[in-house]
């Protein structure tokens, strides 16, 4: 059987759905990198969040032996304050971090629909190389068709030449 004449088209289209799968995985690792960071920043939140409510909570607490109330409610407070500015700070990480994690998955949807279009081209090339081979078939068959009857026929021609 003849070779089929794009056969390094089709190696060719294999590499590059290769490569993009290859992409997609990648970006796939570095979409789940940044939901993690994320996911993180929102557990830091949350235990800032309880810290400053256990502190709240101990606030009118008496102090420890050899502390006057005022220094140890204006250390408490202070503490609190310190708190709330890190929950705030941590905010703005989760908001910068939420913002990547969006970007990075509007990309992740792109090299995805790259990915299935050039895949869709590769599967298009095998498929039109599959109906190539089963025409070349037909044609073999064909061939060894007319062989046969045009033996069959010289068998029962008589023949001139004797």
């Amino acid at each position: 059987m003849k070779r089929y004449p794009l056969a390094t088209l089709i190696r060719l289209r294999e590499h590059r759905t290769q490569a993009a799968q290859q992409l997609v995985l990648q970006h796939q690792r570095e979409v789940a990198a940044k939901r993690a960071a994320c996911m993180e920043i929102e557990r830091h939140i949350e235990a800032l969040g309880e810290e400053r409510a256990r502190q709240r909570r101990q606030l009118l607490d008496p102090p420890p032996a050899g502390i006057a109330w005022p220094m140890a409610l204006a250390q408490r407070e202070a503490h609190i304050e310190l708190l709330q500015q890190q929950t705030e700070l941590a905010h703005e990480q989760l908001l910068r971090a939420q913002q990547l994690l969006t970007e990075a998955e509007a990309e992740l949807q792109k090299v995805r629909e790259a990915f299935f279009r050039i895949k869709a081209r590769e599967d298009a090339l095998k498929k039109r190389k599959d109906l190539w081979r089963e025409e070349q078939h037909a044609n073999e068959l064909r061939q060894e068709e007319l062989a046969s009857a045009e033996l069959l026929h010289r068998r029962t021609t008589p023949n001139a030449f004797h």
